[in-house]
């Protein structure tokens, strides 16, 4: 990010090796204002590869994630959440946002009127917590009295809710895209457009293109729409599945051990 180039600029005019990760699909401002004298580039995407004028120098790592999402199965998440029933997980940020979590509160009503044919997790972040349940309650739905919702500001415990999911439905920044890749969850990815060189979108079309995700474009994006590729998803199992290997497939599960040992050998350590 921005806050790295001014150590990196200065570690350069020293002379002194330099190593650059880029999480997203496409290089950003500072990753390209500080590639070509880089050491070494890092990247999460094979596709990112042809992004930079020196190929040579780049290598594809992945992204780090947390040690949980590589050891947590279903089964024991499921157990840990008490679910039986299918489970679906919507979240869009730790702040949330508006449009999105006005959908959400818009398809709970769909939900109700189908009897509630999953149980539905969604963190409305910060900026939603107080409204958005509003909006669901005024949509007639009393989601403090029903078990299939549940509506909370943050989720704590993101293995283990992601794990356990059925389907989960977010954003496409880097973090989320290779979260959602360790947990192996099949996925409806809705990029923020209000990002810089659309990167979300280009991070969702290299997991869609691996055959793990359906991308949704947020103009696009309407409860019933939304709430239908989700009823189709539930409803083939055998896509599920077929999207959980492809998404495993993309996770490099050494990404930590690779990053670090890399360091050590531009450094001579």
């Amino acid at each position: 990010g921005y806050a790295s180039f001014p150590a990196l600029y200065a570690a350069q005019s020293m002379k002194i090796p330099t190593c650059v990760h880029e999480s997203n699909a496409v290089p950003g401002v500072t990753t390209k204002m500080v590639a070509n004298k880089a050491t070494r580039v890092l990247v999460a995407f094979e596709e990112s590869v042809k992004h930079y004028k020196h190929p040579e120098k780049v290598e594809v790592v992945g992204m780090p994630v947390r040690k949980e999402f590589l050891f947590t199965t279903k089964e024991r998440a499921r157990k840990a959440l008490g679910v039986t029933e299918p489970l679906v997980v919507s979240a869009f940020g730790s702040q949330g946002a508006k449009v999105m979590n006005e959908t959400v509160a818009d398809m709970m009503a769909l939900e109700q009127a189908d009897g509630f044919p999953f149980r539905h997790i969604h963190a409305t972040g910060s900026f939603g917590k107080e409204w958005m349940p509003k909006r669901v309650k005024d949509n007639g739905v009393d989601y403090e009295n029903c078990p299939a919702l549940d509506i909370r500001e943050y989720i704590y415990d993101m293995p283990t809710v992601l794990t356990a999911a059925d389907v989960v439905i977010g954003r496409a920044g880097s973090a989320t895209c290779n979260e959602i890749a360790a947990s192996g969850t099949p996925c409806i990815l809705i990029p923020s457009p209000n990002v810089t060189n659309n990167h979300q979108e280009k991070n969702a079309r290299v997991l869609e293109s691996g055959g793990g995700a359906v991308v949704l474009l947020e103009k696009d994006c309407t409860p019933e729409r939304l709430y239908g590729l989700i009823r189709q998803l539930l409803s083939d199992e055998a896509r599920r599945e077929q999207m959980s290997r492809r998404l495993h497939a993309q996770l490099r599960p050494d990404s930590t051990d690779r990053i670090c040992a890399i360091v050590e050998e531009i450094t001579g350590r």
